[in-house]
C-alpha cells in the first residue's frame, strides 16, 4: 500500500510539473526595429508625408484603419501649414479652410493618398505596446489641385 501511495504521489508531482511547463509563457518574438520615419517624417519635393497612430483595438484591421485616418488628418494639417507658410491667399477663414482641406482629403483619400509603410510596435519599443503606426503620402501636385478646387 505504501508503494502504491508513493507511486501515486510521484505521478501527481510529474503531472503538476508537466502542466506547469505547458502553461508557461513562450518567449515573445522580437519586434522589428523602429522605422526611421517615426523620428523624422520624410521630406522631398514630390510628396507631403504624415504619420498616423492608433492604439490597440479588438481587431488589428480596425487599428490599421484608425491609424490611416489619423495620418490623413495629419497630412491635411501639413498641407495647411505649407499653404499658410507660403502666404497663399485664402478666401475663407483659416479654420474653415482647414476643415475644407481635411474634408477634401478624406473625400479623395482612396484615389490620391498612399500608405507607404506600416509598423506594429508589439513590445512597446517606441511608445506604448501594441500601437500601430502608418506613413502616408500625397503628391504635392495633387494637393495643389485639391487646394485650387477649394478656392
Amino acid at each position: 500500500m505504501g508503494a502504491l501511495k508513493n507511486l501515486c504521489s510521484g505521478l501527481i508531482v510529474i503531472l503538476i510539473t508537466v502542466a506547469g511547463f505547458g502553461c508557461a509563457t513562450s518567449p515573445q518574438p522580437k519586434s522589428a526595429s523602429i522605422p526611421d520615419w517615426l523620428d523624422a517624417v520624410p521630406k522631398d519635393n514630390k510628396y507631403f508625408y504624415a504619420v498616423g497612430i492608433s492604439g490597440q483595438t479588438r481587431q488589428a484591421k480596425n487599428a490599421w484603419d484608425q491609424a490611416i485616418l489619423r495620418a490623413r488628418a495629419e497630412l491635411g494639417k501639413t498641407i495647411i501649414t505649407h499653404v499658410t507658410s507660403q502666404d497663399l491667399i485664402i478666401s475663407s477663414t483659416r479654420g474653415e479652410y482647414a476643415r475644407q482641406v481635411i474634408k477634401a482629403l478624406s473625400d479623395t483619400e482612396l484615389n490620391f493618398t498612399e500608405v507607404t509603410e506600416r509598423w506594429w510596435d508589439r513590445l512597446g519599443n517606441y511608445g506604448p505596446a501594441n500601437y500601430y503606426y502608418v506613413l502616408v503620402r500625397l503628391e504635392k501636385k495633387r494637393a495643389e489641385q485639391i487646394l485650387k478646387d477649394l478656392k
